[in-house]
């Protein structure tokens, strides 16, 4: 059987990406107004459809500028300056092993993830 290559995995729906996009920034900026919500994800639809039309370098900075300037709009200071923190934290963007865990009776107790063993 031949086996997909990661260039032949089906893209996402404009529609679906701006959900994405709207949910990951809801999500992280714990954001509760719909109405905030719901312009959110207007303005990532709006990018994303312009993104499925064409995205060269140039028209993907400009998009990614014009983002920011409409979450300036749309987001309050507070909220806007925590989406400027989200951007320069280099984390990772998955989720992660848990390296701790809560006990019953309440005290958190931290292990260390194990180690792989070197390969002989």
């Amino acid at each position: 059987m031949a086996q997909q290559s990661v260039g032949d995995a089906p893209q996402r729906t404009p529609e679906e990406s701006a959900r994405k996009q709207t949910e990951m920034l809801v999500r992280r900026l714990h954001l509760t107004d719909s109405v905030q919500r719901d312009t959110l994800y207007r303005m990532h639809l709006k990018y994303a459809k312009q993104r499925a039309i064409s995205n060269t370098v140039r028209e993907d900075l400009e998009r990614r500028l014009a983002v920011n300037e409409e979450l300036k709009g749309i987001l309050t200071p507070e909220q806007y300056e925590q989406f400027q923190n989200l951007q320069i934290q280099s984390g990772p963007r998955r989720p992660q092993q848990a390296v701790g865990r809560v006990v019953p009776n309440g005290a958190e107790r931290h292990t260390q993830p194990q180690q792989p063993e070197p390969r002989q």
